[in-house]
């Protein structure tokens, strides 16, 4: 254990640490870390033991930061010696087989794992299958209790399925422009200029059900969302348009890993960008956009990989407004 770092805690005035204050004790005891690109991710591993150790308190999910890698606590309450709760004879409490696995559990999962074993053990009657926020309130207090904790649908490491507690996650929004177009395909778009352009010239020409803005590569984390657009607009199929550059093609391949379900490339925007859109120099080449290229638009390989060698590459912005209204009609007829 880092006793070092853990008595600057203990010196701290007051029982709250803010991250500023964490980060400042760190580099005191660790100053060769000061650039060290892991410095929160060793000094967040060291709070957790502490959390463990009955040394100090970690805040509900909802008191870390937004963002970064790893997420850091805002602050921590240190816990006074005399405070400390006694040790819990975790065998001798009443775990259902479903939590069998608690053994290979930390202390501060244990404390989870027994609260979902003990709401399991309730009498069920008719229970529904909620969003996952509504039954982590229902089991924790705390709605975001469990926003850091799954994976994959799944708790503790994949061992215990959100299925288990009657609880899914819900997908992001898609935010979409539909036409009355029931029975047609729906498209996704990478960039949201692009969006606007084609789903106000498909109100008119309803070539799609609707159009889907994809925000590059965040359309992956909305699977759900997606099967629920196609429902509602009654859609048939999935298409994707974005760049014409490596990362551009690689995207909707990526989305599909993701478990998004078939998507298919709009093979005719594509070509309406090679044959119109204005083609840019600077274009990134990566070791494998060729095979990915091939994979997604084996039939304009060719081409595209022409583009590329000259270094050049293709916006999707280039099918816009002005070309769609003018040209359209004609184009993708």
């Amino acid at each position: 254990m880092n006793e070092s770092f853990l008595n600057q805690l203990r010196a701290h005035p007051r029982k709250r640490v803010t991250l500023a204050e964490l980060r400042q004790a760190w580099l005191s005891v660790h100053p060769e870390q000061v650039q060290h690109p892991e410095r929160d991710a060793l000094m967040l591993e060291t709070l957790i033991a502490y959390a463990e150790q009955g040394h100090l308190a970690l805040p509900a999910a909802n008191s870390f930061e937004r963002l970064g890698h790893p997420r850091m606590p805002k602050f921590v309450t240190l816990i006074a010696c005399g405070q400390r709760t006694p040790a819990i004879d975790w065998a001798a409490l009443p775990w259902l087989p479903e939590l069998g696995f608690w053994p290979l559990l930390t202390n501060s999962e244990k404390h989870a794992a027994f609260a979902i074993n003990e709401w399991m053990r309730r009498p069920k009657g008719r229970r529904l299958f909620v969003p996952l926020r509504e039954r982590a309130l229902e089991i924790f207090g705390d709605e975001k209790f469990l926003d850091l904790r799954v994976r994959n649908d799944a708790l503790f490491a994949g061992k215990l399925p959100l299925s288990a507690l009657g609880a899914f996650l819900v997908s992001p929004p898609l935010p979409h422009r539909k036409a009355d177009a029931p029975g047609r395909p729906v498209v996704i778009v990478e960039n949201h200029h692009t969006y606007w352009s084609l789903g106000e010239w498909n109100v008119r020409a309803k070539r799609y059900a609707t159009v889907i803005y994809g925000a590059g590569y965040a359309v992956s984390s909305t699977s759900r969302a997606l099967d629920e657009v196609l429902r509602e607009v009654q859609g048939t199929s999935v298409l994707y348009f974005g760049d014409l550059d490596p990362e551009g093609v690689a995207i909707p391949l990526r989305i599909q890993s993701a478990g998004a379900g078939e998507i298919c490339p709009d093979v005719d925007l594509y070509q309406l960008a090679l044959a119109h859109g204005r083609r840019r120099d600077g274009v990134h080449r990566v070791f494998d956009d060729v095979p990915t290229l091939r994979r997604w638009l084996p039939s304009l390989v060719s081409e595209v990989e022409a583009m590329w060698i000259e270094g050049q590459w293709i916006p999707q912005e280039g099918i816009g407004t002005e070309l769609l209204h003018e040209r359209g009609d004609q184009l993708l007829a």
